[in-house]
């Protein structure tokens, strides 16, 4: 059967009519029949999660110090060559919070390859937003960095600086420190 204008125009009515009907019974129904209240759920339903990203994503981030041999031992910080991005995220439904606890381990000493070594504590930093506060390496296995209350997503940017207060042997050093992010 062909679609003429003729049965168009009768599906449309019969639609029509079918819409009034109901809109009709809704009202009826609303005029007859009164509800003590109206309850909306919303549901949670937040999985919790727990991100950490230091750095690059994919691969590890390295700060470089260049001390110049005059410089050695002179006390004057030496800046480090790039900036190291922080994102923490921490994520839990309301009735089952979690606290996150952002840890750092800094025990084994940075080393020249010759047998000479640093302690990460000659190392430290400063905070661009403070959300994940300014400090340095303690040379430790369970350093606390900072805590936080689900859900929170936290962002910010350290600066790393050498103290230049001692002097060791010369060399490149190098290390590694490890940040844990856990919600136990």
């Amino acid at each position: 059967m062909e679609p003429t204008l003729k049965n168009i125009c009768n599906k449309f009515k019969l639609s029509a009519q079918l819409l009034i009907l109901l809109a009709t019974a809704v009202l009826h129904d609303g005029y007859t029949n009164t509800a003590d209240a109206v309850v909306f759920t919303l549901t949670d339903v937040a999985v919790p999660t727990l991100s950490i990203r230091v750095g690059a994503s994919g691969s590890i981030s390295r700060v470089r110090f260049n001390v110049q041999g005059a410089d050695v031992g002179n006390g004057i910080p030496v800046d480090g060559n790039r900036n190291i991005n922080f994102t923490l995220v921490l994520r839990a439904t309301a009735a089952n919070p979690l606290t996150g606890f952002l840890t750092i381990d800094s025990a084994t000493p940075l080393d020249n390859g010759s047998g000479a070594t640093m302690p990460t504590s000659e190392i430290s930093w400063v905070s661009r937003d403070e959300d994940i506060p300014s400090g340095s390496y303690a040379g430790t296995t369970n350093q606390p960095l900072a805590s936080f209350l689900s859900s929170v997503r936290v962002r910010d940017r350290h600066t790393f600086q050498y103290r230049n207060t001692n002097v060791y042997d010369a060399g490149t050093y190098n290390g590694q420190v490890t940040y844990t992010w856990a919600a136990p």
